[in-house]
């Protein structure tokens, strides 16, 4: 079966959008990235009914890669994905990359991201990262799918072995 749909999912600062730029030069699938469509202005977050409406619009096409968190809410993404791809990684790491990307884009807004949208440390951000907090919500969605669709990856390392022996 050739692979027309992925979904990257993760907790904050996993890495989906830097992997879903890698995932889209490796395979020439359009992108989207979903904080594209959550994030307006300043950090301003969309309706969630206009977001599931919008969100509704992209998985209904023919080929895509979609990165970004998700929730039971927003589990149809999944569901229609060819390969779910879980970066499952330590709240440790992604705490760490949080505040690297606080210091590469305090000043500049990440390219997924509307140009308001600076990076700011927050303490109860940094916490739910580090606790991983979102990870519930994120395995109450795969428990939704086709278990045999989903690749779970533990470490930037496992990440790149994944790639350089199952698909690309």
């Amino acid at each position: 079966m050739k692979i027309k749909k992925i979904a990257v999912v993760g907790i904050s600062a996993s890495g989906k959008s830097v992997f879903g730029r890698e995932l889209e030069e490796h395979t020439g699938l359009p992108l989207f990235h979903m904080d594209n469509l959550f994030w307006r202005g300043k950090w301003e977050s969309i309706p969630e009914s206009e977001y599931l409406k919008e969100e509704q619009k992209l998985i209904c096409k023919d080929k895509w890669i979609i990165e970004g968190y998700v929730d039971e809410k927003m589990s149809g993404r999944l569901e229609l994905a060819d390969l779910v791809i879980y970066l499952d990684y330590p709240g440790i790491l992604c705490f760490s990359r949080v505040i690297w990307r606080w210091l590469k884009h305090r000043r500049v807004s990440r390219p997924e991201l509307p140009k308001e949208a600076l990076e700011e440390l927050d303490l109860s951000f940094l916490w739910c990262v580090l606790t991983r907090s979102e990870r519930p919500g994120i395995e109450r969605a795969l428990e939704r799918v086709d278990q045999s669709k989903i690749v779970r990856v533990y470490s930037p390392r496992a990440l790149r072995e994944f790639m350089k022996e199952k698909y690309f």
